[in-house]
Formats: C-alpha cells, structure tokens, sequence
C-alpha cells in the first residue's frame, strides 16, 4: 500500500487547455472540476521537488498514457499506460525511481477515440510504503443519488454517480511502519488524500483512490511487535 504524502508539485502546464477549464483545476483537490484539453490529446508537464516517486491523476477519461521523468532535458524514466486494459479506467497511478533533486514529470494524455482528453486531480509526491491490506479487503458504492417515494407508491429518482468505498485491515510492523502510517492519517484526518490500496495485486489502476477517511482509523495493539489497523477510506467527489 502507498500513501502519497506530501504532495509536491510546484507547477503544472499543459499543451492546450479549455478557457472554461484551466490546467489550475489538476490541483483545485476537486476531481469533477476538470482540466479540459481542445483536442483529443494533450501534454501535461509538472515540476516537481526532490524525493518524489508517485503519480496519480484522477477523474480522466484517457485510454492511454506516456509518462517520462526528466531531469533538466535528461530522461531517468519513461512507461507507457493502458487504461483500458483489463477494463477501463477513470483514473492512472504510476511508481517510478525516487529522484533526489528538484525534476520535471511528462504526462503525455491521448482518448483514443475524438473525445477531448480531460483530467481532474494530479497528485504527485513522496510514497509512503505500508503493508498490503489483510485477506478480506471490501468494495462497496456510497450512492448519493436522491430518492422520494411518492403519494402514489411510485418513486422519484434522480440518479446521481456513486462514489467507491473500501474497508480494509493491514498488520504492520509497530517499528518500521506504523507510525508512518498514522502520521499521515493524522495529517489529512477526513480530507482528500491519494493511496494505491495494493502494490502486490494487479492492474495498480484498479486500486488507485483519491479519497476520504471520513471515520478515523482503529489499531490493535495486542502483538507484541505489530499492530492490525483497519480504516474506511470513501472516493472523493
């Protein structure tokens, strides 16, 4: 599991960018107030500072990705990104090589199709390593759409788009985690924060959340070297 904590950015640019979507909006922490490109493709540069090593941008409808890390004109690091396999994705979460000096990540966006690409929130920072979730991890949906049972019997409906929802249980190693673990927990508290759920399972995509932990997390300390935590973390609107 990752935590990105902090988030570093310093500044991001885009190609091209809708007026009524500035490329301001990657880091607004709101992923349904978008940057908007004005065609199917679009180049998003970053400049991040030292000791960064996770990506993740949330709330894009892109089919594919090319990411290159730089220093100065110099690339360290480049992958390429399907986000439509095994399934589609709404959103891309990228590891690479920790840099030691201020660096410049290349995020190169494309829809495949003549959708204009869009993204909603791009966070870039340091990764946190904790252990993977126990056996058991949970999905749900946190469904907001509004729902009135009329005079008749009949219902009023009003759909709206539902939010994932993941519980979970870690045991982590008291010395070498933990407390990294609750310092960021106490840090954002219920605000948004990014975490790839499993570096060990699949088709890291499927686990990238930006979210909330709206109830604090609960922790274990009856082994002697370990603690088992469990929290709820509920995608970001």
């Amino acid at each position: 599991m990752i935590l990105v904590y902090p988030e570093r950015p310093l500044s991001v640019v885009a190609s091209s960018a809708d007026g009524a979507f500035p490329v301001t909006n990657l880091q607004n922490s709101k992923p349904k107030k978008i940057w908007k490109a004005q065609s199917t493709s679009a180049t998003i540069t970053a400049t991040v500072p030292a000791y960064s090593d996770s990506i993740g941008l949330f709330n894009t409808n892109a089919a594919s990705a090319t990411i290159t890390i730089k220093i100065g004109a110099a690339t360290q690091e480049s992958f390429s990104v399907d986000l439509t396999s095994p399934h589609t994705h709404n959103r891309l979460w990228q590891s690479y090589t920790e840099i030691t000096v201020e660096h410049t990540v290349v995020i190169v966006l494309a829809t495949g199709s003549s959708d204009v690409v869009y993204g909603g929130v791009l966070i870039i920072g340091k990764g946190v390593s904790i252990a993977d979730p126990d056996y058991g991890l949970t999905e749900g949906r946190e469904d907001p759409s509004i729902i009135r049972k009329l005079n008749n019997g009949a219902y009023y409906i009003r759909k709206r788009d539902a939010q994932r929802v993941f519980s979970l249980t870690f045991m982590q190693n008291r010395a070498s985690g933990y407390y990294d673990f609750t310092n960021v927990a106490d840090y954002y508290g219920p605000k948004r924060l990014a975490i790839l759920l499993s570096e060990n399972m699949s088709d890291s995509h499927e686990w990238a959340i930006y979210g909330h932990l709206l109830s604090p997390f609960n922790s274990n300390h009856a082994f002697y070297n370990h603690n088992q935590v469990s929290y709820t973390i509920t995608e970001a609107a």
